[in-house]
Formats: structure tokens, C-alpha cells, sequence
């Protein structure tokens, strides 16, 4: 204290009124110990690595706006303290539809799995300590497969009569790869909600059935190659 601060302290030597002096005294074990106690503060709880799981209600939600359709969806992964993660995620989809017109009539059923897997990189870089906030760009590659059937299949025909056909079971595959910005924000110590917004581009399709499903489980329409889809998770994290 006498090298850092020597003005102070002879400041204080020179004061006669001993209040004066003890709060002079005071100020100048502050400013010295000050700094000490804020770096010791960073130790005792430093940005560690971390585990996580999540859970994505909007797949169960999904059917209040898709009647038929609903997905079960988790997400868990590794973060490397707040700069990047590695994440995979995976789920079930389970689709049902009843169609009726002046052309034909069916029922159709699909059900499916996927599985996801890549990296995000947080670009977010006003975290705090203790602070796990997000905003993050992911890239990642996918793999879905999905059975479907029809059962039912009438078709009219007013000079041969109805025509009536089914299909059975069969199997799609698909891989993709999507680019993904999303958000994580905490709540509590081990408890944060985040969404995530993808672009997602089918890359490989093998030709082994003739029919494609409505759905692809984990990216979407199958009429099209590419797809935008949106996941709002639940977070709970391990080990910070």
C-alpha cells in the first residue's frame, strides 16, 4: 500500500482528527484491495464447459395449427464455455389425414424418426459473469426415415364405377443440410428458453420408393427442396 499509494498515506499521517484519518486510511485500503477482490470474484465462478438437454414444445403444439401432425422433439449437446457447441438433436413425427373431394377419397398415415447433428457459434459477446445468454449461427446436416401408407383409395368413375386401390407400407429416406440463426436466454442458473429458425436444403434422396411422404420428419414438406422450419426449446443445463 505504501508504494501504490504513498500520497494518501502521508495525506493521512499529516491529519490530526483521528476520524478523518481512519477514513482517509480507509479509502486508500480500497483502492488498493479493490482490484484483488474482483479478480478473485471471476475465480471463484469462471465460464466452464457445459452440458445440455432440451425439449421442443412447438412439436407438440404443432397439431393445434397442422390438424393430424405432431412431433416429439429433444436437442442436447456440449457448449466450450459461451463460444461454440456441439449439438445433436432428434425426434419422431406422426401424421394422419382423411381426404375427401370430387377427384378421390383416402386415408393416409406416416410416422417417422430424424436425426441432427452440427455445430453453433455464438456471436452474442456482452455476457457478464455467471451469464449464459446466446445468439447464435449453426450449421448442420440431417437424416430422416419415413414410412407412410393409404388405405381406402376410391376413385370415381361414372362410365367404369368407383375404383378402389391401396398402398402399403413404405419406406423414405432423406438427408439434408440446413443453416440455422437462433437465440438461448437464461432464466435461472440451470434453466434457459431459446428458439431456432432453420434453412434447410435436401441434398440426397434414394429412389427406393414411388410415392414421397407429405412430411419429412425433422425438415418438412416433401414437395420441395428446400424448407424453413422454427423449434422453441426448453433448456436445462449441466455443470455451470
Amino acid at each position: 500500500m505504501l508504494r501504490l499509494y504513498p500520497c494518501i498515506y502521508r495525506m493521512a499521517l499529516i491529519i490530526n482528527n483521528k476520524q478523518i484519518r481512519r477514513l482517509v486510511l480507509g479509502i486508500a485500503l480500497l483502492l488498493h484491495y479493490s482490484p484483488a477482490i474482483l479478480a478473485q470474484d471471476v475465480l471463484i465462478k469462471p465460464i466452464s464447459n457445459e452440458l445440455f438437454v432440451a425439449f421442443d414444445g412447438w412439436g407438440i403444439a404443432e397439431q393445434l395449427v397442422i390438424p393430424g401432425k405432431y412431433s416429439i422433439i429433444g436437442k442436447t449437446g456440449w457448449i466450450h464455455k459461451t463460444s461454440f457447441a456441439i449439438t445433436v438433436d432428434g425426434g419422431y413425427m406422426n401424421f394422419s389425414q382423411q381426404v375427401a373431394d370430387s377427384v378421390k377419397s383416402y386415408d393416409y398415415r406416416s410416422s417417422g424418426y430424424y436425426v441432427r447433428g452440427g455445430f453453433e457459434r455464438n456471436i452474442f459477446r456482452r455476457n457478464r459473469p455467471d451469464e449464459r445468454n446466446f445468439i447464435f449461427l449453426g450449421m448442420h446436416v440431417g437424416y430422416a426415415n419415413t414410412t407412410h401408407q393409404a388405405d381406402r383409395i376410391v376413385i370415381p368413375d361414372r362410365f367404369w364405377g368407383d375404383r378402389f386401390y391401396s398402398f402399403g407400407s413404405q419406406a423414405h429416406q432423406s438427408v439434408w443440410l440446413d443453416f440455422s440463426i437462433g437465440l438461448r436466454t437464461q432464466l435461472a442458473r440451470h434453466i434457459a428458453l431459446g428458439w431456432e429458425v432453420k434453412l434447410s436444403r435436401i441434398i440426397y434422396t434414394p429412389h427406393q420408393s414411388s410415392i414421397t411422404p407429405y412430411y419429412i420428419a425433422g425438415f418438412g414438406k416433401s414437395n420441395q427442396d428446400f424448407s424453413i422450419g422454427l423449434n422453441y426449446y426448453l433448456y436445462y443445463t449441466f455443470g455451470w
